[in-house]
This record gives structure tokens, sequence and C-alpha cells, in this order.
């Protein structure tokens, strides 16, 4: 199984999660998924512990152990339980004294979540591309037309696609207008205000075909807009110009 043995002998219940998971493919992004919210779910248990808001702290500790059981790892899950626990019995005190053992736990997880996506089986790094729509059938059509030499980052709003753009080297975008939370031109706002908006490619895919709102888009540099529905000759032809955009640079 090559570097998932990394997981096993850590105890980690790779063949148990799979069978909720289905395929590797969905447990690995889950796996990642994990990984990058610690940082985000340990500032929250921070300020909920040091404002002794324990109902709260509860449930991000809630929250972390599902997430854990559901991933395997059962051993460290019993640790988050425990916190959960005690956030509902409003027991500050165990919480301020057993702190430590949490983020411990977090940063054992960490640690070895770090070594196994560091670790490859081949000497292949694929490309991230963001596909952000707020219809999953939108990313799931244009995912099955995207080659496997890319790697796919799903958001269904544009705070998703800002944090996958925080998180990972970002190689394109395809960026629907209209999503909720944060629509398709405030994440171009957010890559012009850092800088970004002539770094990363964006493509944009849209139902919206109105003069104003092809208009608005063409005033950020993007490099196309797929009016939807569309072909996956067009999906392909939007690749080649993604890929035109990083020879002429």
């Amino acid at each position: 199984m090559g570097k998932v043995d990394l997981l096993i002998k850590n105890n980690v219940l790779v063949n148990e999660s799979l069978e909720f998971w289905g395929d590797m493919e969905s447990y690995e992004e889950s796996l990642k998924e994990f990984k990058d919210s610690f940082k985000e779910k340990l500032e929250n248990l921070e300020y909920y512990k040091n404002n002794k808001d324990c109902s709260n702290y509860a449930i991000i500790a809630h929250s972390i152990k599902s997430e854990a059981k559901y991933l395997g790892f059962m051993k460290d899950a019993e640790v988050f339980y425990e916190h959960e626990l005690k956030g509902k019995a409003n027991d500050i005190d165990f919480i301020n004294n057993n702190f430590d053992d949490l983020k411990n736990t977090i940063s054992k997880i960490e640690k070895l979540l770090n070594e196994y996506f560091n670790s490859t089986e081949t000497d292949v790094i694929k490309k991230n591309i963001i596909i952000a729509d707020d219809s999953n059938i939108m990313i799931n059509f244009m995912q099955d037309n995207i080659n496997d030499d890319y790697n796919i980052l799903r958001a269904n709003d544009g705070r998703d696609a800002i944090k996958h753009i925080k998180l990972n080297d970002i190689y394109a975008l395809f960026l629907d207008i209209n999503m909720p939370t944060k629509n398709g031109f405030e994440v171009l706002s957010y890559l012009k205000e850092n800088e970004l908006i002539e770094k990363i490619p964006v493509i944009i895919i849209t139902g919206d075909d109105s003069e104003e709102t092809i208009k608005k888009a063409f005033t950020y540099p993007i490099l196309d807009v797929l009016n939807k529905p569309f072909t996956t000759d067009r999906i392909k032809r939007a690749l080649i110009s993604i890929e035109n955009f990083y020879e002429q640079k």
C-alpha cells in the first residue's frame, strides 16, 4: 500500500475508514481538509477556553472528535471526546489543566499527516486547480473532464475558494459569479487586493450572460468567460489558454 503504511503503523484504522469513504481519493481529500482545519479550530478552542465559554468549546471538541473517528484516529478521538464531555459539564478547571494534552494530540496528528502528504510514491506533483461553483453537479462535470494531471480543489462558495487560495499554491481558478457567502466578484477583489490577480489565471464560469456582468468580469485580467451550459471542448480550450498563460510569463 505504499505510504499508507505510515498511517497504519501509527495506529490509524485506514481500512476501516475506507469502508465509510469508499475510495482512497475521497479519504485522502478528507485527511487533507482535516489537517488544514487544525489551526483555525485550535484558535477557536483557545478563544473559548480563555473566555470560559464551555458550550462552544464543547462544540469544537465534538467536531474534531467526529472527524478523527471518521478518519480512523480512534485513540486520539478519545482525547477530544473527553474535552467535549468536560465542556458540556462546564468543567473549566479540567479544560485549563488538560489543554496542553489536547494541543499535543493535535500536533502529533498534524506532524503525521504532514509526513504522509510530503511522502510521495512518484515524483509527479499535481497542479492545483480550484473549481468554485455552488452547484456540485457543475463541479463534478468539470472535474470529470479535466485530466488527472491536475489536483481539483472544490469550493461551493467564494469563502471556500479564498480558503483554498490561502492554503495552497494555485495553478488556475474556474470561478462562478453567483455564489452564496462571497460571490465571484468578491473573490476577484480578494485576488486583486492581495496582488494575485495577475499571478493566478482565472476562467469565469457563469449562467449570467448579461452584458453588464460580462463587462464587469473583464474589468479584471481574467482569461476567458465560459457561459453555461458549455461543452467539454470548451473546458479543454480553457486549459490550453491556462497553459499558454504560463508559457508567456
